[in-house]
């Protein structure tokens, strides 16, 4: 079973969610962002992603198991800053730096463009808050090429 993610999920609008498959050699925490791709669906582990980036595992995933699990596109989570970063102001995008299922999701200042969430409060580096993940906002994003293109 999953380890664990330190992401926490806040709040979250029932119309924001989605039910996407795993594949079985896939461990997902509930907390981990999730990645899209038509081979799998696997945890974020790597930053610069966010073209395929989906959102937020309501739920885990065993390795073996290919069941489908419940992403939000959309949701207030509490995440940590990392340290070194500037400090998180309203309304500032950040993209995730390292982490992954096992290991604690760290988050630094990003731009508009490679941001996967907004703060909702001010954040110095090295504490957690509150952000909004909304992959629908990101216009290189999977779901927004998916709306706009077709795919």
């Amino acid at each position: 079973m999953a380890v664990f993610s330190n992401i926490e999920v806040r709040a979250h609008d029932k119309l924001s969610e989605m039910r996407i498959p795993v594949g079985s050699s896939t461990v997902i925490a509930s907390g981990d962002l999730i990645d899209y791709s038509t081979a799998d669906t696997a945890a974020i582990v790597h930053y610069g992603a966010n073209a395929a980036f989906l959102g937020v595992a309501l739920e885990g995933s065993e390795s073996g198991s290919a069941n489908s699990i419940d992403v939000a596109t959309r949701a207030k989570v509490y995440v940590e800053v990392a340290t070194g970063s500037t400090t998180a102001l309203v309304g500032d995008a950040f993209t995730y730096l390292e982490g992954a299922n096992g290991t604690d999701w760290k988050f630094t200042e990003g731009y508009n463009d490679d941001g996967v969430m907004w703060a909702l409060e001010t954040v110095t580096a090295g504490n957690s808050g509150l952000f909004l993940i909304d992959s629908h906002q990101l216009t290189s994003g999977f779901l927004f090429k998916c709306v706009t293109t077709g795919i």
